[in-house]
């Protein structure tokens, strides 16, 4: 859907409200007279419910699957009667990889923050608990 865009001229912005989003989030919370382990809880909640909206634009920018299935490939050789031809089926496939990398980067860095987060608020709930 996003293919034809630049992935941080959209998924940077999107990455910096969630940011905020999240931090008014933690701000609000922070301020209410809860437990820690409930502050905890709402924090994974929120962090839970950006990762995922993140998770879906990324999704949508993923290249789509025939440019990398047998739909694209040429079924022999006399379909290919020009360099050209060649140059523009190579570069469609090296467009569809370097987006996925792209993508997969991102979504390992989303995941690693994500987790790491929310499992130290809920570690730090749970010792402060007991």
């Amino acid at each position: 859907m996003f293919t034809n865009y630049d992935l941080i001229n959209y998924f940077g912005p999107a990455l910096l409200i969630a940011s905020f989003v999240l931090l008014v989030i933690s701000i609000q919370s922070n301020k209410k007279d809860t437990s820690e382990l409930s502050k905890a809880i709402n924090h994974f909640k929120a962090t839970s419910l950006l990762f995922g909206v993140l998770i879906i634009i990324l999704y949508l920018s993923l290249p789509s699957t025939p440019s990398l299935k047998s739909f694209g490939y040429p079924e022999d050789i006399s379909a290919i009667k020009k360099d050209t031809d060649i140059l523009r089926l190579l570069q469609e496939y090296n467009k569809a990889i370097v987006r996925t990398t792209e993508v997969l980067q991102w979504f390992l860095f989303l995941f690693v923050w994500w987790f790491l987060t929310t499992l130290f608020g809920v570690a730090k709930a749970f010792k402060t608990v007991k």
